[in-house]
């Protein structure tokens, strides 16, 4: 976790708050080489800091009987993402809810096409192995492995004028990864959707801003992919005003290859609300 994007380094905006990588908790599962057959499964959860690197881990002890394994750790229980077929190798996937209608009228919100939308991920730390062969032994056997998330973090603004009118924003990134693989930690290139992600009211270099970081599997590479951006802007008086930007081109800037920013070179100006008549 020492080197993910937004998160552990190359911060754009110092001024909000950051997504964290919970870590204390791993399960342990072992399959089946030959068959897509769960054949261990445990918890560990001890940490402990590596006095030549400082680095912290997480340890434990499992019961399982010596012979060659598929492995696979992750993460256990994170809020958002969540794992479904975790007894299958094959098969085992991260992913995330997607928004009820209620929640979507609620937010002012709706899905374009077929492409629901859904809530981020938490980053999940997931480690795996193709191949674990626990030898014979006496005493106790060590296993080591270093398990990386299958989240990415961005950081996503765009200017604002009149932001003192805005009581509220949120925006909806299409053409996202809903899910990711857990024994080849890659997004599903298959699995599309929409995420929704909150925004906040900030400034850059004197400029106001909404903007946050936002977690996500994956944008999908397919060059007909249409990526996009919408705003929502919720204004004092309960006004909706919605911007719509391309990022096409954006994923392919210097700013998002090296450091995952993806920084809209617009702005949105918010009309001040009309004074109220009376007599």
């Amino acid at each position: 976790i020492n080197a993910v994007l937004n998160v552990t380094c190359d911060i754009y905006n110092e001024l909000i708050p950051l997504p964290s990588i919970e870590s204390e908790v791993f399960r342990v599962l072992f399959y089946d080489t030959q068959k897509d057959k769960l054949l261990g499964d445990s918890f560990i959860y001890d940490v402990y800091t590596d006095p030549g690197s400082g680095r912290m881990g997480i340890k434990g002890k499992v019961s399982i009987m010596p012979g060659d394994y598929r492995m696979l750790i992750y993460t256990f229980g994170t809020e958002s993402t969540q794992i479904e077929n975790y007894d299958s190798w094959e098969k085992s996937k991260a992913f995330t809810s997607n928004l009820s209608e209620a929640a979507l009228r609620s937010l002012s919100l709706k899905a374009e096409g077929d492409e629901p939308i859904s809530y981020q991920p938490d980053h999940l730390l997931v480690a795996s192995s193709e191949l674990e062969s626990i030898p014979y032994h006496t005493g106790v056997y060590t296993i080591e492995a270093e398990a990386r998330s299958v989240v990415e973090s961005y950081y996503l603004q765009v200017r604002v004028k009149g932001l003192e009118y805005v009581s509220s924003a949120r925006a909806v990134l299409t053409g996202m990864a809903g899910s990711a693989k857990l024994n080849t930690r890659e997004a599903d290139m298959n699995d599309c959707k929409s995420i929704y992600i909150d925004l906040l009211k900030s400034t850059d270099q004197g400029d106001d801003v909404v903007c946050n970081v936002f977690n996500t599997f994956g944008r999908i590479p397919d060059r007909d992919n249409q990526l996009s951006v919408k705003f929502n802007l919720k204004t004092v008086d309960g006004r909706i005003l919605e911007r719509e930007y391309s990022l096409n081109e954006l994923f392919e800037s210097e700013a998002c290859r090296l450091h995952h920013w993806l920084l809209i070179d617009d702005e949105i100006e918010v009309p001040k609300p009309p004074e109220s008549g009376g007599s």
